[in-house]
């Protein structure tokens, strides 16, 4: 047998075996965390949670349900929140705060007037909400709060991991 014809088959085997090689390399780094590994969640998906997570947050508003309110933010939100000649930052101000009773019985009624979504790619999205509030104080007229959320979902789950929120300015 002449030396060409040996080496034939080393020379169709070698690029084929380093191609399979090469893959299995390439999939061995691609496998996918088990956080990575939930379904996508689509737009219209993450409008429907989204809507339903500020549903629920509005309710325990009203309910005067500090724990409820506090459940939409993530242990480690930032949030900024303007108030009565104040600004409160972070979740520990707002645990202060509800602490000290801000969310009376008898305290302001909220309704959600618009809500739109944003997605951000997997795991994140943009809520911007405004809020009516129909004060407890009848002397008050009803106004409009503009809040600008940034959500995670984590294990299935929607949080608030960033807001800020305002008065709006009356038009």
């Amino acid at each position: 047998m002449s030396r060409a014809a040996k080496s034939t088959p080393l020379a169709i085997l070698a690029p084929a075996a380093a191609l399979v090689l090469v893959g299995a390399l390439a999939f061995a780094g691609c496998t996918p965390s088990p956080e990575e590994n939930q379904r996508p969640t689509s737009a219209a998906d993450a409008r429907t949670e989204v809507r339903a997570l500020f549903e629920s947050y509005v309710d325990a508003l009203n309910r005067s349900d500090t724990t409820g309110v506090l459940e939409a933010y993530a242990p480690d939100s930032q949030a900024t929140l303007a108030g009565r000649g104040s600004f409160l930052r972070g979740r520990d101000a707002l645990t202060r705060t509800m602490g000290e009773n801000l969310l009376n019985m008898g305290q302001n009624t909220y309704d959600i007037d618009t809500l739109d979504v944003i997605p951000i790619e997997r795991a994140h999205a943009l809520a911007l909400v405004v809020y009516t509030v129909e004060p407890s104080d009848q002397d008050i007229p009803d106004f409009h709060i503009t809040a600008t959320y940034v959500l995670q979902k984590s294990r299935a789950k929607w949080q608030i991991v960033h807001a800020h929120m305002c008065p709006a300015r009356e038009l």
